[in-house]
């Protein structure tokens, strides 16, 4: 297989610039329909993961279909909203799966000092156009998961605008917009990018009191339709989530360190 120079470790993309400023923020923040207020005058990490979807690989070399299944945060110190940060990417681990290949992209936000406030595991699988079969195995009994640990903190009903709304940086994905390139790829209706299900959690999180410094895991299970209602759940230790309609889940946000 002719395996591009952008799918293999060690390999760096250009640095580029980036910021976040309030009015970017607001807007991710509105189509999400939280307030951002617990963020005050500092960046929300679940936004400026979004830079990491515009870096993971060259534009103009797209090449192989990729899911966006999670991403890893580390923050060391607050970034201001509106503070200029070059970034760095580098490819740093792949692994192979069934279904083509695990690739872990690792960011690093840094200040004109040479700082790094925040870095970022960018976590995707490649898909392989012609997938091994998967093996033969007897299947477990489904169990429900367990509700008892965790404790309702909000409910969500998405819409199309706010879906399509949150993706208002990348109008080029477009099974986040339209329909028709949804069912192309087998889904009944748009899904919501992974990092939309990382800001409603992450926000959950925050109200309780926002870290200076701490290492959080956003997972991306299950695809979140754009007519889903999702119910936010904690359970007040280290695991928040996100279940659809039908009891699954569809994010999950664990919590590393919390400082």
């Amino acid at each position: 297989m002719n395996v591009p120079a952008h799918e293999t470790v060690g390999y760096e993309l250009p640095i580029w610039e980036t910021a976040v400023d309030s009015v970017r923020q607001d807007q991710f923040h509105e189509a999400a329909g939280v307030s951002g207020t617990a963020f005050g005058e500092t960046v929300d990490v679940s936004v400026l993961s979004n830079d990491c979807l515009h870096g993971a690989r060259p534009r103009k070399a797209l090449g192989a279909k990729r899911l966006h299944v999670g991403v890893r945060v580390t923050q060391h110190a607050a970034i201001p909203l509106g503070e200029p940060l070059g970034i760095l990417a580098r490819v740093d681990n792949i692994r192979p799966d069934h279904r083509g290949r695990y690739i872990h992209v690792g960011f690093q936000f840094r200040r004109p000092d040479g700082s790094v406030p925040v870095e970022i595991d960018h976590q995707s699988l490649i898909l392989d156009p012609n997938p091994a079969p998967v093996a033969a195995a007897q299947k477990k009994a489904a169990s429900p998961e367990s509700e008892s640990e965790f404790e309702v903190q909000r409910r969500v009903q998405l819409t199309p605008e706010m879906v399509s709304g949150y993706s208002f940086e990348f109008p080029h994905l477009e099974a986040h917009h339209d329909p028709k390139a949804a069912a192309a790829i087998g889904m009944r209706a748009p899904i919501a990018q992974g990092l939309l299900g990382f800001t409603l959690l992450f926000n959950v999180l925050a109200e309780g009191g926002l870290s200076v410094k701490f290492d959080i895991e956003a997972r991306f299970k299950r695809p979140i339709f754009w007519d889903d209602e999702l119910k936010l759940e904690f359970d007040n230790r280290q695991l928040l989530r996100a279940l659809n309609g039908d009891g699954k889940t569809t994010s999950e946000l664990w919590i590393h360190d919390w400082k």
